[in-house]
């Protein structure tokens, strides 16, 4: 679970490139599709080194489990994500993206045949409470709220809670950074076609933002992600995703240490239940 919770930490630094690309004048399409295509080329030479080609072998079982976190996971993901922001607010979709926990929790008792016990729903329920009071500050009521945004959220929390049922799939003993690079692959191709034309995507100032965008909360991120997944078993994968809860935690105190936003004491309060429910969810 350790592991977990540091993809978590790791993922939080997301907003950090999004706002560089934005200053940039960089379209949405362009940042996922670079992230992604970067992830790709450094876990794939990492791979090719490591094993010299001979690592590339996989079974159908763990190429179908990389196609659905590559274009489900990932490619999807990242296009209802960047939708659900632009219609209704940074807030009300990273509070939509953490319906995730209720996703993985309904896959993990159907295909694993999870049990739940009053601890596991517990702390389900105290990080979702934690994760909306931290992004909203407790002002989720808003007039101007679209339904297509609260579909495209429902969307990306859906998307976002069966990553860890996908890379349970491939099995215990596939090696992480290969599913790392297949899922990758499959994502940059679903991702470049939506990519318009004539956008300037090989600029050098997007390159260079989209190798470290590729590298720091995506491809190290992941690596470490499935591995700590590999290491879990069946019965622990509703916890998954609150454990790596911390992330909108981590997003909010970034956001006020490097762009001075404001911390307010109901947003303190969410971070706390945030961090209650990871440690209930980790308990034995």
């Amino acid at each position: 679970m350790l592991l977990i919770f540091l993809s978590g930490v790791l993922w939080g630094t997301i907003g950090i490139f999004e706002k560089s690309f934005a200053a940039l004048g960089a379209a949405g399409s362009i940042s996922i599709f670079l992230r992604m295509s970067f992830a790709f080329l450094i876990t794939f030479g990492i791979s090719l080194v490591k094993s010299r080609g001979k690592c590339f072998h996989v079974s159908r079982r763990v190429l179908l489990a990389c196609v659905l976190l590559g274009i489900i996971s990932n490619g999807i993901f990242n296009i209802f994500y960047s939708n659900s922001i632009r219609i209704n607010g940074m807030a009300i979709a990273a509070v939509l993206m953490y319906t995730a926990p209720v996703f993985t929790s309904i896959a993990s008792k159907i295909l694993f045949g999870e049990k739940f016990s009053r601890v596991k729903i517990l702390a389900l329920a105290i990080n979702i409470l934690g994760c909306i009071l931290t992004v909203t500050g407790g002002n989720i009521l808003n007039p101007q709220v679209s339904l297509l945004g609260i579909c495209c959220g429902i969307g990306t929390g859906f998307c976002y809670g069966m990553a860890p049922v996908f890379a349970k799939l491939s099995g215990d003993d596939s090696d992480p950074l290969i599913v790392s690079v297949y899922s990758f692959m499959f994502a940059a191709i679903f991702l470049a076609v939506f990519v318009p034309p004539g956008l300037g995507i090989f600029e050098a100032k997007f390159l260079g933002l989209g190798f470290l965008y590729g590298l720091i909360p995506t491809a190290l991120t992941y690596v470490i992600y499935y591995a700590g997944i590999g290491k879990l078993s069946s019965s622990d994968m509703s916890k998954v995703p609150v454990v790596a809860s911390i992330e909108p935690v981590t997003a909010v105190l970034i956001g006020s240490v490097i762009y001075s936003e404001q911390i307010g004491f109901v947003n303190l309060i969410g971070m706390i239940l945030v961090i209650s429910g990871i440690i209930l969810a980790m308990r034995k």
